[in-house]
């Protein structure tokens, strides 16, 4: 079964260790992304916040996604910031969930937290060289808006917020549970 819960503080090492194994496979291609490290206590500050939701299929982390509820004004201006938005971040699929849409339905996720929350848009940053990931946010609906002077990660996208549609999860509850209440959303892969 595949469940989607609030990380815990013991979870930073397996979130540091996604990233780790995302860069070595980023860099193999070339791309210098995520080169350096993610600081541990960062990730915490998430987790403790809150924000950060951990992906589990039974005992085996799967991936991570953080989503906050402010523009990092480095980033967004602020007439952006002013916008009601979920902004995403720090979204990892361990390479062995790679190529099973476990990314997209995590943008489909937090764009229906979004959409419950009465929020308008979807946002987030991307490494400005990585022009294979600007185009897969594209493929998942986000239109590009600029880069901020903030690189090499400010490539900016958005998307409407939109209820979320399961595809790959099927949720237990049929609710999706806001990270203020710290409950679990249980979801199993579809046939």
């Amino acid at each position: 079964m595949i469940t989607l819960v609030p990380a815990t503080p013991a979870d930073v090492a397996t979130i540091l260790a996604f990233r780790a194994e995302a860069a070595a496979w980023l860099r193999q291609r070339g791309i210098d992304q995520w080169s350096n490290p993610f600081p541990p206590d960062g990730i915490l500050a998430t987790i403790q916040a809150g924000e950060t939701w951990m992906v589990w299929d039974d005992l085996t982390p799967a991936a991570t996604i953080t989503i906050a509820r402010c523009g990092e004004p480095e980033l967004w201006n602020e007439v952006e910031r002013a916008e009601s938005a979920v902004y995403c971040h720090k979204l990892t699929v361990a390479r062995a969930y790679s190529g099973q849409g476990l990314g997209a339905e995590l943008l489909n996720w937090a764009g229906g937290v979004a959409h419950q929350e009465g929020r308008r848009w979807l946002r987030l940053d991307a490494w400005d060289t990585n022009a294979s990931l600007h185009d897969y946010y594209r493929r998942q609906g986000f239109r590009y808006l600029r880069i901020a002077n903030r690189p090499p990660s400010g490539a900016l996208f958005q998307r409407p917020a939109s209820s979320y549609t399961a595809r790959l999860l099927r949720f237990e509850t049929h609710e999706l549970h806001l990270p203020a209440g710290q409950e679990e959303i249980k979801c199993r892969l579809l046939p």
